[in-house]
């Protein structure tokens, strides 16, 4: 009989056929969370964020950000700027729906047969799939604006919640007790396939919104370096030898002492920024349509005089 016991134990409600599947499912998600932790996934999704970010800017200016020759602490520092004021909000809404989750589970310990809990549970339902398909829809726009391209992420990414939450807090009231003495509270429970296909949403829409924000972001930024291009440091370029730069607006002078160190001059150039030992310069009236980046290897062969401007 105690052999029977503890057997019972181990097997949770609502059948044996899949329970210990389950709970391996179970044990190994808990396990990978604890392996991987907070802080690397929140190191990671900086990562990303910084090399989409920079990715972006790029773009904006017809590169690509592997000419940069960034490195990791690069990409994180291009994030930390960008993302307190969402990091924050982010934080302030996990605690605002730890409140709200502590809130229903004290309804549903004290009280399985709660009488609003159908009325909830059926808004949470119907809002979430109405943000599902929101975000099915917004997803299909030929040109979505950037309002649409922070929406669509995140409508997935609620109504996936939403549903998810719902349906397990369901479950839960189902596996708790009705009287006292009758066993051991359930827990929330949801089969473990349904745990890895929700988790895996729940990424996907997490990294659908952090690519899609940065992507903003670094456009952004490269909207504003444009606008605030006169104000930007003005570049004159030494050269032992001709450079042959040809953009519209840099003045090329060439010196005729034989003596001198450097024989051409170029002014007309505004500071993009320096890394992995280039100078990224742009003209002065450098413009989306046509506009041309110079690349200067940052060597002896030519020597650069930073103006101040505006």
């Amino acid at each position: 009989m105690a052999l029977s016991g503890r057997q019972g134990d181990v097997a949770a409600p609502g059948g044996a056929g899949g329970t210990a599947s389950e709970a391996t499912v179970l044990r190994t998600v808990q396990s990978l969370g604890t392996v991987i932790g907070p802080t690397a996934l929140i190191t990671a999704l900086l990562f990303y964020f910084g090399w989409a970010k920079a990715q972006a800017f790029s773009q904006f200016f017809g590169l690509d950000v592997s000419l940069f020759g960034f490195s990791t602490q690069d990409y994180l520092l291009q994030s930390i700027r960008s993302v307190f004021i969402p990091l924050g909000e982010v934080l302030l809404a996990g605690l605002l729906l730890l409140w709200a989750h502590g809130l229903v589970s004290s309804q549903i310990d004290r009280r399985p047969e709660w009488a609003l809990w159908p009325w909830v549970a059926g808004a949470m339902v119907v809002v979430g799939v109405a943000s599902f398909m929101t975000g099915l829809v917004l997803n299909a726009s030929r040109y979505p604006s950037d309002a649409v391209l922070l929406l669509t992420p995140l409508s997935l990414l609620l109504g996936t919640g939403l549903v998810s939450y719902a349906v397990l807090i369901d479950r839960r009231r189902r596996r708790t007790p009705h009287r006292a003495g009758d066993g051991p509270r359930g827990q929330p429970h949801l089969p473990g396939l349904s745990v890895i296909l929700v988790s895996t949403l729940l990424a996907v829409g997490l990294v659908w919104v952090v690519a899609n924000y940065a992507e903003l972001k670094g456009r952004e930024e490269g909207e504003f370096f444009l606008d605030q291009l006169e104000f930007q440091p003005g570049v004159v370029v030494f050269s032992a030898r001709r450079l042959h730069i040809e953009a519209p607006g840099v003045e090329e002078t060439g010196f005729a002492e034989p003596d001198s160190a450097y024989a051409f001059r170029y002014r007309g150039l505004k500071l993009l920024f320096h890394s992995g030992g280039r100078y990224f310069l742009v003209p002065e009236s450098w413009s989306l349509s046509g506009g041309r980046t110079i690349v200067l290897h940052d060597d002896d062969s030519v020597r650069l005089e930073f103006v101040r401007s505006g």
